[in-house]
């Protein structure tokens, strides 16, 4: 594939809504690029990052999601993302590809003592919610 003018990728940032800051270091799909919001602030990217679905500005992302105190009743399709840890243990909750709530939890004691914790928290917690 050929490497993109300065011109394509200024299109393609402007059409997600930001402004191409600099592409002095673009060599490829994954060089660092600097983009800028409609809110002024600039930050480091890549042009994967911009074809992304999900591509948003770090620092105004940031201010739009308020994490509620209980997870809210389900809407639509809902994704349950757990980490992978036994002592401090994270949880995450996707409403159509929309993050809806998140928390991280703590189980102490031996590792079989954790495991049932565990258990225990998302069957009565995670699933009957």
């Amino acid at each position: 594939m050929a490497k993109l003018s300065k011109e394509k990728i200024a299109e393609e940032v402007a059409a997600k809504g930001f402004e191409l800051v600099d592409a002095s270091n673009y060599e490829n799909i994954n060089s660092e690029i600097d983009v800028k919001c409609k809110n002024g602030h600039t930050f480091r990217t890549s042009l994967v990052s911009v074809r992304s679905v999900s591509f948003c500005c770090p620092h105004c992302d940031r201010t739009l999601f308020v994490n509620p105190n209980v997870v809210p009743q389900k809407n639509g399709y809902r994704v349950i993302a757990f980490d992978q840890a036994t002592e401090k243990f994270g949880l995450s909750i996707f409403d159509n590809g929309e993050l809806v709530f998140y928390n991280l939890y703590s189980f102490t004691g031996h590792l079989d003592n954790r495991l049932t914790q565990i258990r225990n928290f998302i069957r009565d917690v995670v699933i009957k919610e």
